[in-house]
């Protein structure tokens, strides 16, 4: 399982320019990257092809696919979470979660509406270095 690190806080508190920074430095040394959001606003709309395949004809997925391949947007009913993580869990490294704030995933979790991000952001690096080198991750 690879290695999972929660960010949590209140609006506007910078999880997701956090996020976004550390991302961007685990990417740019080669550790993939999953980024898993939690939102409490509909990601898909009613009316649109991708909804309709799902709730009125009943398909289990629905992708979305722009050009070749440029962007890709799957969905799909009724997964929840922690078959979402399993499932990213053989394609990457290690999964950055914003959000679940009553959840606990395992790994480490941060929360921004205690801390103000600065040397978290060397924490989190910090904690993903030693994860892959162990080679222990975080169970969902």
């Amino acid at each position: 399982m690879p290695c999972i690190v929660q960010i949590v806080g209140p609006s506007g508190s910078g999880k997701t320019s956090l996020i976004v920074s550390v991302v961007r430095q685990l990417s740019g040394r080669g550790i993939k990257v999953a980024v898993v959001k939690h939102t409490h606003h509909d990601i898909d709309t009613p009316g649109k092809d991708s909804w309709r395949f799902l709730e009125e004809a009943g398909a289990s997925y629905a992708a979305v696919v722009k050009g070749r391949g440029e962007r890709v947007a799957v969905f799909t009913r009724d997964t929840g979470l922690h078959a979402v993580l399993e499932d990213l869990a053989r394609k990457v490294d290690i999964i950055v979660v914003e959000g679940f704030k009553n959840l606990r995933l395992g790994g480490l979790k941060i929360d921004l509406s205690t801390k103000r991000p600065g040397r978290i952001e060397e924490s989190i690096i910090e904690f993903v270095e030693e994860c892959l080198k162990e080679g222990v991750g975080s169970e969902p």
